[in-house]
């Protein structure tokens, strides 16, 4: 176990060293072999029986240099591995304009054996920040996980308002198999609709359930994504023990980052533990005959797949379930959707570092959302509504999926 831990632990460019240093021919299959397939307007890679969209890389599609693309941050890493280049302000802006959507990460065609190009981009900024710390824009995220287990910053006292009202019980005070896991949006106006709305429907099904409160901690999605490796390993320690030492059996989270980052803690620190987000949960109620809709809602809907539930978590069908068995809703997809789905542009640090690439991202798929002639956009994130009500208006108004199903019910 002693190996096991250490080997979850490393950090850094030697994390995915295997990627950036090839001593054999076998192995240098095991990395990238410049074929951008990660960000060209081709198909994106020769075994796709569907070959998706020509765009795939947000920041490449802004800037419209090659620097800012998947392959590009390989190249780079590896200079930086092998001590060929220093890291420079340059660099920096190529690695940190990573949007963590995933999509290289989608498509790459030797991603397989367990890194891929979303990886690079992490581990060059975890081996940023052990040289040079972290980036200004991002220093406040990280003081905030290490003060306050979010990076909002937010103290004790303002964590856990978002259940104030609703009668939930407290892990502590009472006891169960089920923890409804919030996140740090859940106190935030991005996030509290989505969190009060699934504890609702928890409650609605009859489900036995606590929640953590102002004793609630990240999940280690900041931490994770934008390089702050020691931060994250101590966040999914902590997460791990409140829930071995609780007997903890189901993990129900409200935010599609969350049910990201769960779900890749460690597998063997896991057993015995479901993660599951609060729409595979309520689609389960409904196979179930748990929970069901009765009365009409007369609504044009089109869903956001959030980059985090829909690629990084291959949760795709089950909101589309639901609003299917919601009587006078009608669905239109958006012409990118499930592990085509555009990102909002609301992850990986870059609304705070690169606002500009963020609110691009953001009104390119508010506008997508505005041709299917829908007139309500769904998703079930706080980064992308939090991203979708940063832009203004749209013509299409955005709302959180949890919320609309409670309000159907």
């Amino acid at each position: 176990m002693e190996e096991k831990t250490k080997s979850h632990r490393a950090a850094g460019l030697e994390r995915v060293k295997k990627w950036l240093y090839a001593k054999s021919l076998e192995e240098r299959g095991a990395g990238c072999v410049l074929c951008g397939s990660c960000y060209g307007h081709g198909p994106a890679n020769p075994m796709e029986d569907h070959p998706g969209f020509k765009t795939k890389c947000p920041p490449y599609e802004f800037y419209r240099f090659q620097r800012f693309t998947p392959k590009s941050r390989w190249l780079m890493a590896q200079r930086v591995f092998h001590g060929l280049d220093p890291i420079t302000p340059e660099l920096k802006e190529v690695i940190y304009t990573c949007t963590t959507c995933l999509m290289c990460q989608e498509i790459c065609g030797v991603r397989n054996d367990g890194y891929g190009p979303w990886d690079i981009a992490v581990a060059m900024r975890e081996e940023i920040t052990a040289q040079q710390g972290p980036i200004d824009a991002h220093r406040p995220l990280l003081e905030g996980l290490q003060h306050h287990n979010n990076p909002w910053a937010l103290p004790k006292s303002r964590r856990g308002q978002w259940a104030k009202g609703l009668g939930l019980k407290k892990l502590g005070a009472d006891k169960s198999p089920t923890l409804l896991f919030a996140g740090c949006s859940a106190d935030l106006p991005s996030g509290r609709a989505g969190a009060t709305a699934l504890a609702r429907l928890m409650k609605q099904a009859r489900e036995d359930f606590v929640i953590l409160g102002e004793e609630e901690s990240c999940c280690g999605l900041y931490a994770s994504d934008l390089g702050f490796r020691g931060e994250y390993y101590r966040l999914q320690q902590e997460n791990l023990k409140v829930a071995r030492q609780a007997g903890i059996k189901k993990i129900v989270v409200a935010c599609g980052s969350c049910r990201r980052i769960w779900q890749d803690y460690p597998k063997e620190e896991m057993e015995g533990i479901e993660v599951l987000h609060g729409v595979e949960y309520v689609d389960r109620l409904l196979r179930a005959d748990r929970l069901k809709f009765n009365k009409p809602v007369r609504r044009k809907i089109t869903y956001h797949d959030p980059c985090h539930l829909g690629r990084g978590s291959g949760v795709y069908e089950a909101p589309r379930n639901i609003l299917r068995s919601i009587p006078g809703v009608e669905l239109v997809e958006m012409e990118r959707n499930r592990r085509w789905s555009w990102c909002c542009g609301g992850g990986g640090g870059v609304p705070e570092a690169f606002p500009e690439l963020s609110q691009w991202s953001a009104q390119d798929r508010l506008s997508e959302a505005g041709r299917t002639g829908a007139d309500l956009l769904l998703t079930t994130s706080a980064l992308c509504l939090r991203s979708f009500a940063q832009h203004g208006q749209s013509r299409v108004p955005p709302q959180e999926l949890l919320e609309f199903i409670y309000q159907a019910i």
